[in-house]
Formats: structure tokens, sequence, C-alpha cells
């Protein structure tokens, strides 16, 4: 077989190319810490990359969505503990005003400071986020959810509505919560009232009655109706019946004297061999400001009765233990959906730091290997370069010279 010098020099310059090649790829490889650039490559690889690249994308974004959360929670945390601190200040105030010694001046003293925790208290519910949203407005974040009306009267006008997050494939954390709940449907103080004419009908124990009333008021009746039968005998004897006849209380009577029925108390003023009867007054709820509103008009009335004042304290004062504990709730509620997010989002920091592995492993380069790789791939090519240069003085002319 004869060997030309063509044939010499393409063969030399084929083996310094793909020397040269398998080089930079290796370079190229160290430089950028790839091992592929494209799915030619390793299209296995790369679709591998790509999915795990989309769930790492996703992960910095719920990232994001949770430190949104986290501030929007925070904010409305503090709003609350605000609203709390102001609410028992005003609980405070108006136990100092229920004292029979203080006179018109004194009450107009409180009802100032009253009004200026009111307005202060007004303000914290019309809060907004860092993004410029009414917290309590529901989703109806661009109006504002309470507004005084023409007749003085303190309105929602948001919705029942919660904004939610996505922090997780699978997990949405409310970012708000709806003033509905929180400050306008407040339970106002829950009372019974006399049916008859020789009864007396007053709450002794207000927590007590509470709990019976929330038991035992039933909407889909005509009546809460409850029946006291005095019926003579030695002992006189009572018993309280309800609407269904059923035997709820019975015991010694003496006429005059209170008997005490789950938080009321009640007062016959006849002998026995009476029926007389009570029922439970039907439920209302208002918002937290009006019911401050009625007791700053009782503390600067004139003419009101020491027993009207007293009856208008304890509305008050129950109205206001009332949206106390609806705040104790929201704060309840807050707290959880706070840890809810901290555990998913460090959750999220564990699945992402899988995913950044499983990528590595599958797209970047092992540093010792690829210079291993590299020097290998030098040394192929000095050796080329002088197996070509040998094979290059292989000719007639090196030969005579």
């Amino acid at each position: 077989m004869r060997i030309t010098t063509n044939m010499m020099y393409n063969r030399g310059l084929s083996s310094l190319s793909a020397a040269a090649e398998r080089q930079n790829t290796a370079y190229e490889q160290l430089y950028s810490g790839d091992k592929f650039k494209t799915a030619g490559e390793d299209p296995s690889g790369m679709s591998q990359k790509m999915a795990l690249t989309k769930e790492i994308d996703l992960f910095q974004q719920y990232g994001v969505n949770g430190s949104l959360l986290e501030n929007s929670l925070g904010h409305e945390e503090t709003i609350l503990s605000s609203l709390n601190d102001a609410m028992l200040s005003a609980q405070t105030l108006m136990q100092k005003s229920n004292d029979s010694a203080l006179g018109q001046a004194d009450r107009e003293s409180v009802a100032k400071e009253l009004e200026g925790l009111q307005q202060q208290m007004f303000d914290l519910m019309n809060s907004k986020n860092s993004q410029g949203e009414y917290i309590f407005g529901g989703n109806q974040s661009k109006t504002q959810p309470f507004v005084k009306d023409p007749g003085g009267n303190y309105v929602f006008q948001g919705d029942t509505g919660q904004r939610e997050i996505q922090v997780s494939s699978t997990v949405r954390i409310p970012a708000n919560d709806s003033g509905l709940d929180l400050f306008e449907t407040v339970p106002t103080r829950r009372t019974a009232s006399a049916d008859t004419g020789n009864i007396q009908v007053k709450v002794g124990a207000q927590g007590q009655f509470d709990n019976f009333y929330r038991t035992n008021y039933d909407s889909a009746l005509a009546s809460n109706k409850y029946t006291v039968t005095t019926v003579a005998g030695v002992p006189d004897s009572y018993q309280i019946t309800d609407v269904g006849g059923n035997v709820l209380q019975n015991g010694d009577y003496v006429a005059g004297e209170d008997i005490n029925f789950n938080g009321l108390t009640l007062n016959l003023d006849q002998g026995a061999g009476t029926v007389q009867e009570f029922s439970l007054d039907q439920p209302k709820n208002d918002n937290i400001l009006n019911g401050i509103s009625d007791f700053i008009g009782a503390l600067r009335d004139p003419n009101i009765t020491n027993g009207d004042f007293q009856l208008s304290a304890q509305d008050a004062q129950a109205h206001l233990s009332n949206a106390r504990q609806r705040m104790d709730s929201g704060l309840g509620a807050l707290g959880g959906r706070m840890n809810s997010l901290e555990q998913v989002m460090s959750s999220n920091t564990g699945l992402d730091t899988l995913n950044q592995q499983a990528r590595a492993k599958v797209s970047e380069i092992d540093l010792y290997e690829v210079i291993s790789t590299l020097s290998k791939e030098n040394a192929a090519m000095s050796a080329s370069q002088q197996a070509f240069s040998n094979i290059s003085k292989l000719t007639l002319f090196d030969y005579i010279r």
C-alpha cells in the first residue's frame, strides 16, 4: 500500500482536530460547571434537568409567597393585639364609671376617654397591609370596611371572603380575616324578660346565663318561654318548666325571696298558688363601636336614672367582653396559620434542597473527574502534536537531506 503525503497530513490533522475538540469540551465543562449544553448531548439528562428546574423555580415562588404571607399575618396579629388592648382599656373605664359616687363631670371625662379609644379602634379596624389593601374587608380589599353612616351608626362594607396565598403545591393559607365576624356581628348582652306582671327577671350571673342561653335558645320556636308555678303547702314549693313541660328546677318557695335559675334572678311578689312566665329575649348582634357609642350616650345623659345607667353599663361591658372573646379566637386562629406556614416553609426548604442536589447530580460536572479528563486530553494533544511532527518529516527530501 502506498502512503501519500496528503494522506499523512490529512490523518494527522484529523487526529489533532479530534484531540482539540475533546480538549475544548473538557475546558468548557470546567468553566461552566455543566455536563451538557444542549438536549442533543444528553436528551435524558436535559429532560430531567428541565423538570427539576421547574420544581426549583416553583419553590422559589412559594418562598416569596410565604414571606408576603408571614408579613401580612404578623401585621394582622399586631393590629388585633392593639385592638384587644384598646378594648381592655375601654372595659376598665366602663367599670370605673359604674360608680354611683361619680358626678356628671366625671362621667363626661370618661366619655371623652372612651371616644378617643373608639376612634383608635375605628382606625385599627380600617388598617391596610404593606400592599395597601384593607386587612378586614374580606375580598373587598380596596373598599374601606368600616364607615359611619349619616345616622351615626358604624356599618361594615366588606364581605366574608378571605384572600388565600399558595405556599406549596397543595397548601393555601388565608392571608386576612373578615371584619364581619371579628367586629360587626358581636353578640350583645343576652337577657330575659317577664311575660306576666308579678315576676321580676334580672341577669344575676351573666357568664352562667350566657352558657344556658347558648345551649337552650331555639330560634325555630315561636317563643322561648318558661313557666314558674308555685304551690301552697308545708312548705310552699315552686317548679320551673320549659315550653315542653319539662321540669328544669324546683325547690321551696318563699314569697318575695329571689330564685336563682341558671344565672337569672327571679322574684315573685305573690303568695304560693300562682303561675308566672318569662322568656329568653331574641339574640341581637351589633358592631362593637355602636355598643361603645350607646354607653357614651348614657354617660352624657344627665337625666338617666341610676337603674337605667346600671343596665347600660352591663350591656356595654357584656358586649365588649364578647368582642374580646372574638379577638382571642381571632388571635388563636392567626397563630395556628402562622404555625402552619412555618411548617410548610420548613418542608419546602427541605424539598428544594433535595431538588437542587438531584439537578446537580444530573447536570453538573464532577470537578475531579473533569480535571482528570482535561489532564488526559492535554497529554493526548501533546502526543498527537509530537506524532504529527515526526510523521511529517518522513519524506524523500528529509531522507536525502
